[in-house]
């Protein structure tokens, strides 16, 4: 089983190393005590999630087995953990009813989607990437980080960005989603397990983004202490 996880690593790296990277912001989180703001909290768990499914998807990758559904059903997960942390930090309350209304939407229509590109949803072996989840997914996650960057700017209550925790992991944020935009409508046609289309470079920049933004998540972490994230 080793062996082929190595030798799954050595042809894809860009793809694995960030399913072995997400470990080290979840030993941050852990060693801060950060969980105990529910913020990080629910950072901590959507962490735990994307390197189970991760794992998982390296582990059928690595025998050679599709693993677009687990994208597929990550992406609503994915959405809602996300977003959830800007609902503890944007203070107004249109605001958050928004949010919260995105979410049961948001799902539904990502449930729609992947029935909608897979007729035949029990038909593993060729099931699609979603059509336009993840574009939507993309579009609404970065709405929510440029509404809480400039609510943020605007109350001028935070005096040093780069020493505050969360303006780190909306970074991480805001990286990977653009990235995930740029190339998310080219996944759908790219990503086929009998057709593979070779679209070179393009293919690994969500991989090199998604390392990125792990590194930004480690270095707000690394910075969270009860007492200054308080004041």
């Amino acid at each position: 089983m080793l062996e082929t996880y190595f030798s799954y690593f050595k042809r894809q790296p860009l793809a694995s190393i960030p399913v072995f990277l997400t470990l080290l912001p979840i030993f941050l989180i852990w060693r801060s005590k950060a969980y105990h703001e529910r913020t990080f909290l629910i950072l901590l768990i959507y962490l735990v999630f994307k390197f189970v499914l991760d794992f998982t998807m390296f582990e059928w990758a690595s025998n050679q087995r599709n693993t677009v559904l687990f994208y597929n059903l990550s992406v609503p997960v994915r959405y809602v953990l996300t977003s959830c942390m800007y609902y503890y930090k944007l203070e107004y309350k249109q605001q958050k009813t928004w949010l919260i209304i995105s979410m049961p939407v948001f799902v539904g229509f990502s449930v729609w989607d992947i029935v909608q590109t897979n007729p035949s949803l029990l038909d593993l072996h060729n099931h699609s990437m979603v059509l336009y989840s993840t574009t939507v997914e993309s579009l609404l996650m970065l709405f929510w980080i440029l509404l809480y960057f400039y609510n943020t700017i605007r109350a001028l209550r935070i005096p040093n960005l780069l020493n505050y925790p969360f303006f780190w992991i909306c970074s991480g944020l805001l990286l990977y989603y653009s990235s995930l935009l740029f190339i998310a409508p080219v996944l759908h046609y790219a990503s086929k397990w009998e057709e593979w289309m070779d679209i070179g470079i393009l293919y690994n920049v969500p991989y090199v983004f998604e390392s990125v933004s792990i590194i930004l998540f480690s270095i707000g972490i690394s910075q969270y202490s009860d007492s200054s994230y308080a004041k």
